[in-house]
């Protein structure tokens, strides 16, 4: 069923000239006819018998048994026959109708969104790994194409280094952002020399650092969790989540170039 809210209701209501149990200027044979074209429903059918058998009534009851996807599309083909009776008519469209008429599309927009991100959310390939997490970070660069984004506290793993100046010379945009500090300082791998590298200090009256752990791979690949690309990380109990999803790639992106922005606006 729809999650249309009462107040929606009722302005869906009003434009739609239900309160003396029509809908717009529909018989009830246009009015099936309309909506099975655009829904491949009949609302016709008893299901949609509420209280009584006017159009208004059966439209009430549609919105109740149907889900967000279908009662979405069906009010923008109502908004869409709407506007096309004025233009073909040469109706003028008052303030109070337009006001009216805006508000609806907002409700439509609003219901077919919610399915979309329910879908976005069921399209995201997701994979959790305990074990074996250089191995699967190295597969990972190794897939790159195109660029390697990466986030990391500490950076200290001459293997995972080692792979990414192959991917380099593939022509992969490699970019990395770490912290300024002692423990990268001393990893012995000349950073600089071979990627676009940024250094993060520590900031505020509690020296706070950048400790996100994340790499980006072709902006639809993102690696994440609590490992850092040490030596050391390969010993401790870490957890790594590789995800494959375009839009959530894109989130990832943003912050990895606000830290990158930050660093070129106060460095």
């Amino acid at each position: 069923m729809s999650n249309l809210t009462s107040i929606e209701k009722s302005k869906l209501e009003s434009f739609l000239e239900m309160g003396s149990g029509y809908v717009l200027d529909f018989s009830n044979r246009t009015l099936k006819e309309f909506i099975l074209e655009n829904t491949n429903l009949d609302i016709y059918e008893t299901k949609y018998e509420y209280y009584s058998s006017s159009k208004a009534n059966r439209l009430r009851a549609f919105w109740k048994e149907e889900s967000n996807c279908i009662v979405g599309k069906l009010i923008e083909t109502l908004l869409e026959y709407w506007s096309t009776q004025k233009l073909l008519q040469s109706q003028d469209i008052s303030t109070s109708e337009q006001k009216l008429f805006d508000e609806c599309k907002v409700i439509s927009k609003r219901l077919l969104e919610e399915i979309s991100t329910k879908e976005e959310v069921d399209n995201i390939e997701l994979d959790v790994h305990f074990e074996k997490i250089q191995q699967q970070i190295i597969e990972q660069i190794q897939s790159a194409k195109f660029t390697i984004w990466i986030a990391v506290a500490w950076f200290t793993a001459n293997v995972l280094f080692e792979q990414l100046i192959l991917k380099k010379k593939q022509g992969v945009n490699v970019q990395l952002i770490i912290i300024d500090d002692d423990i990268n300082s001393k990893s012995g791998l000349n950073y600089e020399k071979e990627f676009e590298t940024y250094r993060i200090r520590k900031t505020g009256r509690y020296e706070n650092i950048m400790h996100y752990k994340f790499c980006i791979i072709d902006l639809k690949t993102v690696i994440h969790g609590s490992y850092n690309w040490t030596k050391k990380a390969q010993y401790n109990n870490e957890a790594i989540t590789i995800l494959n999803n375009y839009k959530k790639a894109e989130e990832f992106a943003e912050q990895f170039l606000q830290l990158k922005n930050n660093y070129l606006n106060f460095s």
